[in-house]
């Protein structure tokens, strides 16, 4: 049983820190009107100021004087937005206006307004079937990974309702809360395709109910004309929630590989956990394990410290913490400012006197070890470790590989991470009235503990090793960022090994694995597997009700010479044109 004391270090390590992409309140959808998006309904004068004030109050109620933001009226991100509430306006349009506000004075990823999850998948159209993805290089480019009765897996997207993928990526730069580039190229794929979106862009046709594309296909040059529908989302409520976290066993690659797709500590995640490593442990012909972090978006720390119980014993490097406290804060996390927890604090010197108190790295593990329990008797896992990332690895996944990585624990191989190396997290969540709107606040600074120093002007946690996704791994369903790690624990049978790194000037997917697009009505290609010795995957889990799109991988394996190195660096030929920290102090407050 928990006691009181640990029930308040849980709810600490659930908030570390939080996604902004997963809502637990649920809006209901007001009814949608014949004919009109339920994006572009009318707000009146009354409402939007309502819903402003709201959203302004609460900041400063939380905590937001502590950072020299004594009158927010007065800031002229917020100047602006007063004044476009004095007409009516849409929906959507007001809700890229207060994103465009909160990115103007906090450059936060994960401070934002977010229409609800359930709201948006029961009334929101979309793009029917296809599936957007971002490519990196020179110019951002789109490209599709679904296959559908207009667009195939491969097209390359010339132009969306006129106007470009630059176009569009400029216009997220403006409006989207986010540090760098990598996270806005790996948001979610549904938003791309979604009505508040492509409304926003100005793209979709006059009929509100379309949107015409030109796309470039088979890498030849030449235009294809669709014409794409919205269209709601098939939904009849009886789709399963796949699992949050599973796990696969190579014997023919000596690897094993964990998935976890959002980081949750909880029962179903420490039985998984259990059986991966006892099943490792008792499979002597495993000596490489795979932490697949590529589709994590964050949530509780807590994973990270019961997953390296079984790396080490030894004391590592952490994070510290800069921690906001409010009359709101201790409201949705009363257990967090109770005298118990209090005197625990202040037992380990911490001062909680000042509006924020530091707790360093060093406290900060005693509370998650509370919670992760006693190490387990299995062996130490002395085989090597790979983690893979990509732009959509955010929040405590992003701490989870940073950890890692600065510990010297495994080697990072896929593309930047979506947080800068120190940034804000620990959410509280507010119903915005008056719209479909959570509220994210933040209130947690979370400072990585560099060992070189060489944090400053960093935008990521970067890879030892660069693997992107190309277009041609998207045409032959290929997960590359995986396929890279078997291809070095496959045993070399047909010569010398060749290399397998992608050209570093080849376009890119900047998110999740390639094989992860897959349509529910696609007629696309499949994907060979190689055998699996063992699988585990925890269905319909009553543990986990978010809903998720099942991931397809693929295994690939071709033959080169084991892979045993630690790190391998490599020399980078894209650099990030994201917004740098703000100078100013406003990307730095406390």
């Amino acid at each position: 049983m928990l006691t009181h004391f640990s029930t308040s270090i849980l709810i600490l390590g659930s908030l570390l820190f939080g996604s902004p992409f997963t809502t637990t309140s649920v809006v209901a959808a007001q009814e949608q009107e014949q004919g009109l998006l339920t994006s572009a309904r009318v707000l009146t004068v009354d409402e939007q100021q309502e819903a402003l004030n709201f959203i302004l109050n609460k900041t400063h109620e939380s905590g937001y004087s502590a950072i020299g933001l004594l009158d927010l009226e007065t800031e002229p991100a917020v100047l602006s937005m007063r004044n476009s509430t004095s007409v009516p306006t849409s929906h959507f349009a007001f809700t890229f206006g207060l994103n465009r506000m909160l990115h103007d004075l906090f450059a936060d990823a994960h401070l934002r307004v977010e229409v609800d999850a359930i709201v948006a998948d029961a009334t929101y159209a979309t793009l029917d079937g296809l599936c957007l993805s971002w490519l990196t290089g020179d110019e951002p480019r789109l490209i599709n990974s679904c296959e559908t009765e207009s667009a195939r897996v491969g097209d390359v997207v010339t132009s969306m309702g006129g106007r470009t993928p630059a176009d569009i990526f400029a216009m997220l730069q403006e409006t989207i809360p986010h540090e760098q580039d990598f996270f806005l190229r790996a948001l979610p794929q549904s938003w791309l395709v979604r009505e508040d979106f492509l409304s926003y862009f100005g793209v979709l046709n006059d009929d509100s109910a379309s949107v015409d594309l030109i796309l470039t296909r088979d890498g030849v040059q030449r235009d294809v004309f669709v014409s794409i529908p919205l269209a709601l989302a098939h939904t009849n409520g009886t789709t399963p929630n796949p699992s949050f976290v599973s796990f696969e066993v190579q014997n023919e690659t000596s690897t094993a590989v964990f998935k976890l797709d959002e980081c949750i500590f909880n029962m179903e995640y420490m039985v998984v956990l259990q059986d991966f490593w006892s099943t490792v442990d008792a499979n002597k012909n495993v000596d490489t394990v795979v932490l697949d972090l590529r589709n994590n978006r964050g949530g509780s720390f807590l994973v990270a410290t019961a997953f390296l119980q079984y790396i080490t014993r030894d004391p590592y490097t952490l994070f510290d913490i800069k921690q906001r406290q409010s009359d709101e804060f201790c409201n949705q996390t009363p257990a967090l400012c109770d005298p118990q927890t209090i005197g625990f604090l202040q037992s380990q010197g911490i001062d909680i006197s000042n509006e924020v108190y530091d707790l360093p790295g060093s406290v900060l593990s005693i509370f998650l070890s509370q919670i992760a329990g006693s190490p387990s008797s299995l062996d130490l896992f002395n085989g090597t470790l790979y983690v893979l990332t990509s732009g959509v690895t955010f929040s405590s996944a992003h701490l989870f590989a940073a950890v890692i990585q600065r510990n010297n624990f495994g080697t990072l191989v896929g593309t930047p991470t979506g947080n800068t190396p120190n940034f804000w997290g620990n959410l509280l969540q507010f119903s915005v009235p008056n719209t479909d709107l959570t509220y994210y606040l933040t209130t947690t600074r979370t400072e990585l503990n560099s060992t070189d120093g060489n944090d400053e002007g960093l935008d990521a946690i970067y890879p030892d090793i660069l693997v992107p996704t190309t277009r041609e791994d998207v045409l032959a369903g290929r997960d590359a960022q995986l396929e890279y790690v078997l291809e070095k624990n496959t045993p070399n049978t047909n010569g010398p090994a060749t290399s397998t790194m992608p050209p570093t000037s080849s376009p890119d997917i900047s998110g999740a694995p390639s094989t992860s697009y897959k349509s529910k009505n696609s007629k696309s290609h499949k994907s060979k597997k190689s055998k699996i010795s063992k699988s585990y995957k925890s269905k319909n889990s009553k543990y986990h009700k978010s809903k998720k799109s099942k991931i397809s991988r693929s295994y690939k394996s071709k033959s080169s010479k084991s892979h045993k190195s630690k790190k391998s660096k490599i020399s980078w030929s894209y650099k990030s044109k994201s917004t740098k920290p703000k100078k100013n102090g406003k990307n730095t407050r406390y």
